[in-house]
């Protein structure tokens, strides 16, 4: 009834602040993202309020979804002897950190722990909000907007036209959002807790070359600080405690090994926030084998890892000092397969990508070579000397005035700022990514407006919509995506 009562607020709301045409386009167009990523938002605050007794709620991001086995972590800490529920409340950074600490807030009661467990970026732990990803989150539940804060209520309400206006183009173009695989709602249980058999590492070089973590250089803002430790502070009043704890982190993605530096986004992390950090993030800096297809993403072997290090942190924490003994898997294989592609090496050149210990992993596009540079269509090789290629320098194709079209293969991961910015001929790039998204800037097409992108037709939505945990890079260049095949 309370639920019903709050639905009927919000159309009122909406009654008085936007016009009845668009009311009647809202009520007219069917659901799209009940069975997406999206929709597991709403389950995870039904659970989150729904359950009786003292409860260990889990916030972050997507790393909490990727990477914690909820019922383990229960089931371990009742074998010492304590008694929780254990509520995993992490899903989207598209719908940012600062919104699941609202929606956590007033769910805490007596006797609750919540741990705090957000990716090292400054975007995370910053108070960005993505309200078009939120409102796809509650597209079926709108008692949601009820649950944040007055600042954000008043963000959906300016962003409820634009975000109605993509599910009308969702409606016309037929173009549906993706729901298969891991980011699909079915990719989790009743609890929360993701069911989805990630086998392995599925990335080329085992870590996400587009986006590198730099631990010295994460930035802690004022503002989400604040709303860290008021939120430290309501939680206390109402007799739940609050820790700190890491997100897993790739370390072949770390900028910097540098003992240094980790220990200084700890420092940082201790004096910014109300609470005690029970981690060592040295422990939370895993081998790639662990993780799955972003730098915070594990795969389900991970997850159990993680799961064993966070419950070895929080018995010590609780007091119980006796040695967690478990048993784990070996660290997987890796998975990510490279096409072998029938495109000829020689009309570019090559940079080698190293691994720490200077091991040739992979290679980016550097240049063309002679015969580039004349050619009207290329093609790029997924393999080089028996190596993915995974990206371009951001000269790569300086001098390429002939080109005017350009097919990517999917094991291109990034394509970096102003990269066709001397292609003034070129007038089609044609992007063969299926399964995951090749990352681009607000600046990669800057001085290239003439170019249109063709995507395949199974993976327009995708293109459209993002692929499920990270804010969408494609957005501002929808109106020039084409779907092929």
């Amino acid at each position: 009834m309370k639920g019903y009562i709050k639905t009927i607020a919000l159309f009122l709301v909406l009654v008085m602040l936007l016009p009845a045409t668009v009311l009647a386009a809202e009520a007219a167009l069917p659901s799209y993202y009940q069975e997406s990523y999206y929709a597991e938002l709403s389950s995870l605050y039904q659970n989150l309020k729904d359950v009786k007794g003292p409860k260990i709620v889990v916030v972050g991001g997507s790393n909490v979804a990727f990477g914690l086995n909820a019922e383990l972590l229960e089931q371990t800490l009742r074998e010492k002897g304590f008694d929780y529920t254990v509520c995993p409340f992490g899903l989207y950074a598209a719908v940012g950190t600062s919104a699941m600490l609202d929606l956590s807030r007033d769910a805490l009661n007596e006797g609750d722990i919540v741990v705090l467990a957000m990716e090292p970026t400054s975007e995370t732990m910053s108070s960005y909000f993505g309200a078009t990803a939120f409102w796809k989150c509650a597209e079926d539940d709108p008692e949601m907007f009820w649950g944040v804060s007055r600042d954000k209520q008043n963000a959906l309400l300016g962003n409820y036209i634009p975000y109605l206006q993509e599910r009308y183009e969702i409606h016309t173009s037929g173009m549906v959002p993706v729901v298969e695989g891991v980011y699909a709602k079915a990719s989790f249980n009743e609890r929360g807790d993701m069911i989805f058999e990630r086998l392995g590492n599925t990335m080329a070089l085992g870590y996400d070359t587009a986006a590198p973590v730099d631990l010295g250089a994460v930035q802690i803002s004022p503002d989400f600080a604040k709303q860290v430790n008021d939120y430290c502070a309501a939680a206390q009043k109402a007799g739940a405690q609050v820790c700190f704890s890491f997100s897993p982190v790739n370390r072949a993605a770390l900028v910097s090994t540098d003992e240094a530096d980790v220990q200084a986004f700890f420092q940082h992390c201790n004096t910014t926030f109300d609470c005690p950090v029970i981690s060592d993030p040295n422990a939370y800096i895993l081998d790639s084998g662990w993780f799955y297809d972003t730098n915070f993403h594990l795969n389900s072997d991970g997850a159990l890892l993680r799961t064993y290090l966070l419950a070895e942190d929080l018995l010590v924490w609780l007091g119980c000092y006796e040695k967690l003994v478990y048993d784990l898997p070996p660290m997987p294989d890796f998975i990510a397969q490279t096409q072998q592609s029938t495109a000829s090496t020689a009309d570019f050149t090559y940079e080698p990508i190293h691994d720490q210990q200077g091991e040739i992993l992979g290679y980016r596009i550097s240049g063309l070579t002679d015969t580039g540079l004349q050619a009207q269509e290329l093609t790029v090789p997924s393999v080089y000397a028996d190596r993915p290629v995974v990206g371009f320098t951001a000269d790569a194709l300086a001098g390429a005035t002939a080109l005017q079209a350009l097919q990517i293969p999917e094991s291109i991961e990034t394509l970096p700022d102003g990269l066709f910015r001397e292609c003034p001929a070129m007038d089609r790039l044609i992007l063969e990514h299926r399964d995951r998204l090749c990352t681009v800037t607000s600046h990669t097409f800057d001085g290239a407006d003439q170019i249109k992108i063709f995507v395949p037709s199974k993976s327009y939505a995708m293109y459209r919509d993002g692929d499920g945990c990270e804010t969408n890079p494609w957005t501002q260049y929808l109106q020039r995506i084409y779907p092929y095949g």
